[in-house]
């Protein structure tokens, strides 16, 4: 149950993070000129996008891991008590 959980989180961040560098990346870009000036807001943060993507990457890349993950359950055989001697 616990890599189910953990399966669904890392989803939701992949997402998050995928959409939130949409986001940013496609914002309008304000250029105020004053005087000799130029101030640019809203230019996208190259750095932060590549961090979000790849956070998402790293998250979908651990859940695939996760789901492909089977665990290695050994069984021992034990004697039967009715072979055992007192």
């Amino acid at each position: 149950m616990i890599r189910g959980i953990l399966n669904t989180i890392l989803w939701i961040l992949a997402i998050i993070s995928i959409g939130y560098a949409i986001y940013r990346s496609t914002s309008v870009k304000e250029v105020l000129i004053q005087g000799n000036r130029e101030i640019i807001y809203g230019e996208p943060q190259h750095g932060l996008i590549f961090g979000l993507f790849f956070l998402a990457a790293g998250c979908i890349i651990g859940s695939v891991i996760l789901v492909l993950h089977s665990r290695d359950i050994r069984i021992t055989e034990r004697e039967d008590l009715s072979k055992r001697t007192l």
